[in-house]
């Protein structure tokens, strides 16, 4: 073997060596990076875990809420349809213990009446008597009847107080609902499945194209969210006071745990990167 060969043979070992370096850097590098990325996934499928639980706390407690309100009304449209009935019965009760006061008077007329005939009578006929007991049995019974109908008039006139202030409270119920539903922003009008659902997450992707932007998102149907609801943009700081909004976009299409959006360009504050925040709701 002359010198040339020599030479190529060392050139070729040194190589050798070389790569075999170069490929154990890269395996080691591969390596890591792949641990990383298991142990990132493993915390964003945690995150994502809790947000679904809270998510559905919080879709019980509008529902509670939607139930104990339309109770409420319900309870109060009753109230009300049994004040009028209680009116009309007391219009009646008056009416009745008015024809019985008449029919009480026009009795003591004839019963006096009577005893004054009886009296200048009594000697001559036997029959002017019974006839004076009998009216005055007629006197009696009047009278009793219009104690009954007095007694019964305070009975109603009661129980009209008790519903009456029943239905007080239960209309100070629904205004405390609907005051509670309001501070938590909830439309006391919207019924459950049309509100706007409190959840966020990123920006997983940015599709621009002249005169239009989209943007995916790490929050879908499954959080509830649905096509035409809006979410903010914003990039968020180890300092919530220094979070830079950047825009809002409408859902144009979601799946179960994605969403796609298209920014609006006349709210647009700054350029959209992958890995900002989004929400629904901002504080």
């Amino acid at each position: 073997m002359n010198l040339i060969g020599k030479i190529f043979v060392a050139i070729i070992l040194l190589l050798s060596v070389v790569f075999m370096i170069l490929a154990m850097a890269a395996y080691s590098t591969h390596k890591n990076w792949q641990s990383a990325y298991n142990v990132e996934k493993r915390k964003l499928q945690q995150t994502q875990d809790e947000l679904q639980r809270a998510n559905s706390a919080h879709k019980l407690d509008i529902e509670e809420l939607q139930i104990k309100l339309d109770e409420a009304v319900q309870r109060n449209a009753e109230l009300l349809t049994k004040n009028t009935d209680l009116t009309d019965e007391k219009k009646d009760i008056q009416e009745a213990l008015t024809e019985l006061t008449q029919q009480s008077s026009d009795q003591d007329a004839a019963v006096k009446s009577t005893q004054a005939n009886n009296e200048r009578l009594a000697n001559e006929n036997v029959e002017f008597q019974r006839v004076t007991i009998a009216a005055q049995e007629a006197a009696d019974r009047a009278f009793q009847r219009t104690v009954e109908a007095t007694s019964a008039l305070h009975d109603k006139e009661v129980k009209l107080a008790n519903e009456e202030q029943l239905a007080l409270e239960l209309t100070q119920q629904v205004a405390d609902m609907t005051a509670v539903m309001r501070r938590n922003g909830i439309d006391p009008a919207t019924r459950v499945g049309d509100t706007v659902p409190k959840v966020d997450g990123y920006v997983s992707l940015v599709r621009r194209r002249p005169g239009d932007e989209t943007i995916e998102i790490t929050i879908g149907s499954d959080d509830g969210i649905k096509k035409g609801h809006t979410v903010e943009v914003f990039r968020s700081s180890s300092s919530p006071s220094q979070s830079k909004w950047l825009g809002r976009a409408v859902v144009q299409d979601t799946s179960g745990d994605r969403a796609w959006a298209r920014v609006v360009p006349e709210l647009k504050k700054a350029r959209i990167q992958e890995g900002d925040r989004v929400a629904t709701r901002l504080n």
